[in-house]
């Protein structure tokens, strides 16, 4: 965090906090009472995260966010959620659209961990809503990348072993699909959505609609960075057992976004990995 922020440092509107959010003391410190918007970003991600430790990813997304939107309800500041795109699960039906069906597996599998605590504080959202007019919008990101962020994803960890001459991990087939949102641009639909009043208790897809397949998006990776290296078959049943299960399809229907806050990707994968790779390449510390 101390590189990406240090050329804000100067900045007298920055104040930077660490703290857990389930410290309703701590928040209630740091907390602004007159800001207009929170934008609710914290959360356990990345899927070895929260199959290692359910229950501290369910404690960390529902009671953190129970937390912040007490005072949210309390001070009337405006809420931003991002939720995600695990919302949708084993839908069968892609693209999803807002208001689509979940389809989860059993408990039994850590991985639904994620989709359902999320699932939770979007309930949680409308519901502060109707009772006591809580402002909010919720945007479900799919499959954010880009540069800076932490390699634990799909995109970040394959460009990251191979900025580094590794070969990267091609988890199962590859033939897995899902559609890779540029940071630029998931950033944009968040702001839009939040600011905007027609979208007041509303819930965005926001992502990419082209769909690619896992082994298309690493064969990016290697061939425009310009590297020779070989995939590694990363077999999940092997290294995760029962406590995983995969998606095979991702895709969202992102026409309310479209509609509503004339928002829509405009960055190709292409372009998206080439900017990652050049910027990682000027900084050289995430690569170590």
């Amino acid at each position: 965090m101390a590189h990406r922020l240090k050329e804000y440092s100067s900045d007298s509107n920055l104040i930077y906090t660490q703290g857990d959010l389930r410290d309703k003391d701590k928040i209630d410190s740091w907390f602004q009472k007159d800001a207009t918007h929170l934008y609710h970003l914290a959360s356990v991600v990345g899927v070895k995260n929260y199959i290692d430790d359910p229950l501290a990813l369910i404690d960390i997304v529902v009671v953190g966010t129970r937390n912040l939107l007490e005072l949210a309800t309390k001070y009337n500041t405006r809420v931003l959620f991002t939720s995600t795109s695990e919302i949708y699960a084993k839908n069968p039906n892609p693209p999803w659209s807002e208001q689509d069906d979940r389809v989860l597996g059993p408990t039994s599998i850590d991985r639904w961990s994620y989709s359902s605590s999320k699932a939770v504080c979007e309930h949680m959202l409308f519901a502060l809503f109707r009772s006591n007019n809580l402002r909010f919008t919720i945007v479900r990101f799919f499959n954010v990348y880009g540069p800076g962020q932490a390699p634990i994803f799909v995109i970040s960890k394959s460009l990251y072993n191979v900025m580094n001459n590794k070969s990267p991990y091609l988890y199962d087939s590859g033939e897995q699909t899902r559609c890779f949102t540029y940071v630029d641009d998931a950033i944009d639909g968040m702001l839009l959505a939040s600011r905007s009043e027609s979208a007041n208790g509303e819930v965005f897809n926001i992502g990419s609609n082209i769909e690619r397949t896992m082994k298309n998006a690493i064969d990016l990776i290697i061939k425009i960075s310009g590297k020779e290296l070989d995939i590694i078959n990363f077999q999940t049943k092997k290294e995760y057992g029962e406590k995983y299960e995969d998606i095979p399809r991702r895709i969202p229907n992102v026409s309310k976004a479209k509609e509503i806050l004339d928002w829509e990707v405009t960055t190709s994968l292409e372009d998206g990995i080439k900017a990652s790779i050049d910027w990682a390449k000027n900084n050289k510390w995430w690569l170590k």
